[in-house]
């Protein structure tokens, strides 16, 4: 018995410390960091938050929110258009994410609410805005839109997370969640996990409707996939009918875009989303994966500049 508890002792301290080592080895994100970043930085209440005011000083504001794990990027290709077509455009990385802070907390709904308000306030915005929101995005500004209809002219929901999910109930989705067991797996195999996206995979896309970014970069800073790894606990990916229902009933005007090849959100959402929000106008990109804001955008920018111009 003695034999076998030394046993379990050493293969616990060997695996401890091969994830203490994974995490030795990577980046503080610090000042010198950050200044390789285009953009400002705001001081919120957890921590500093990169964001990027672009477009016409006089210009409607349009506010997009990136998704569960690719920075704010992800919007370049839509920012431009709209920011030819004459609109200001605030994006920004969520905390863990890009260029910001990386606060070991709870990632659940409330903090990337409290997350949106106090960046509008920092900027300065009180007047209605358009508001955009990407996969994880979706819920996000769908929860914003809900408790502040006031401040929400127009909401663009793209390829939106809350409804039907690949993988939602699977037995790795259930082993991620398990404590220390789901840490352990996830920061050994969260990168290639993630990499392995076929968004990812762009070999075969022209340059122009490729991420302007590299979204590898920010795995090299500390924080990143454990900030993920607690959104993936805390902020519900899939059941979020509830919030789709109060957002119908401010008669905030609705545009929601789907892709019928999306193999992370499916398509199957976009009937689910028309029963709750009857008035909302719900398109399918035929051939659109879970980029086809930016594989796609010259499909998707001239319906977003059509709806923010309403």
């Amino acid at each position: 018995m003695k034999w076998i508890l030394r046993i379990v002792a050493v293969i616990f301290l060997l695996v401890l410390g091969v994830y203490l080592l994974a995490d030795a080895r990577l980046k503080p994100l610090d000042d010198d960091a950050r200044a390789k970043a285009p953009g400002s930085f705001a001081a919120l209440s957890n921590g500093q938050i990169h964001y990027r005011l672009e477009g016409p000083e006089d210009g409607p504001l349009i506010v997009l929110v990136h998704g569960f794990s690719t920075p704010n990027f992800i919007y370049q290709q839509n920012v431009e258009a709209l920011n030819a077509a004459g609109f200001r455009t605030l994006r920004f990385d969520h905390f863990g994410r890009g260029w910001s802070d990386r606060p070991s907390t709870k990632y659940d709904v409330d903090f990337y609410d409290t997350t949106l308000v106090e960046l509008l306030a920092h900027v300065g915005v009180d007047e209605p805005f358009g508001l955009a929101g990407l996969s994880m995005g979706g819920p996000i500004v769908a929860e914003f839109a809900a408790r502040y209809p006031e401040r929400v002219s127009q909401l663009v929901l793209l390829v939106p997370a809350g409804l039907d999910l690949a993988s939602a109930d699977s037995s790795s989705t259930a082993m991620l969640r398990t404590p220390l067991v789901g840490d352990w797996i996830w920061r050994m195999f969260g990168k290639d996990i993630l990499l392995a996206d076929p968004q990812y995979d762009e070999t075969q896309r022209a340059p122009e409707n490729r991420l302007q970014g590299d979204v590898a970069e920010q795995f090299d800073y500390r924080g990143y996939l454990q900030a993920l790894l607690s959104t993936f606990r805390h902020m519900p990916m899939s059941g979020r009918e509830e919030t789709f229902t109060r957002l119908a009933a401010t008669g905030v005007p609705v545009l929601a875009i789907y892709g019928d090849a999306d193999e992370t959100v499916l398509v199957s959402s976009a009937e689910k989303l028309e029963a709750l929000i009857p008035t909302a106008d719900i398109r399918i990109v035929e051939g659109g994966a879970h980029g086809l804001n930016y594989q796609h955008h010259s499909l998707v920018n001239p319906w977003l500049v059509a709806w923010f111009s309403q």
